[in-house]
């Protein structure tokens, strides 16, 4: 089962069927799109990341992934990569508890922590 709510390849979501999907987390979503657009003036690509991911909005500048969005029924799921250094950076913030025990608990791969972290309303 995939990550996102849109797990068939063959078949693009609409933003209209993503909103629809989201439910009462939509509210979350367009605060954080907002944001992103405000922080970082990126444009999101709709993209298929694998049958283990599915469809998801992702925001990525000269080859570098900031954030990708996978709708759920009801909520969405964040997935940031993070370097060494920036996992050591995070940990110095004001963070919710159980982002902080991702932050600790998740393994450090190659390319970086890579954090799945839900979001619903």
């Amino acid at each position: 089962m995939a990550i996102s709510f849109f797990d068939d390849k063959s078949i693009q979501p609409s933003l209209a069927e993503i909103e629809s999907a989201l439910g009462t987390a939509l509210p979350l979503w367009q605060k954080l799109l907002r944001f992103i657009d405000d922080s970082y003036q990126m444009e999101p690509e709709l993209s298929f990341g694998g049958k283990k991911y599915g469809w998801n909005l992702w925001y990525r500048k000269s080859g570098k992934s900031l954030v990708s969005l996978y709708p759920q029924a009801g909520g969405f799921v964040a997935q940031v990569v993070l370097g060494r250094e920036q996992v050591e950076s995070a940990m110095q913030l004001t963070l919710h508890s159980a982002v902080r025990t991702l932050l600790r608990e998740t393994p450090q791969l190659h390319d970086g922590k890579w954090l799945f972290i839900p979001v619903a309303a």
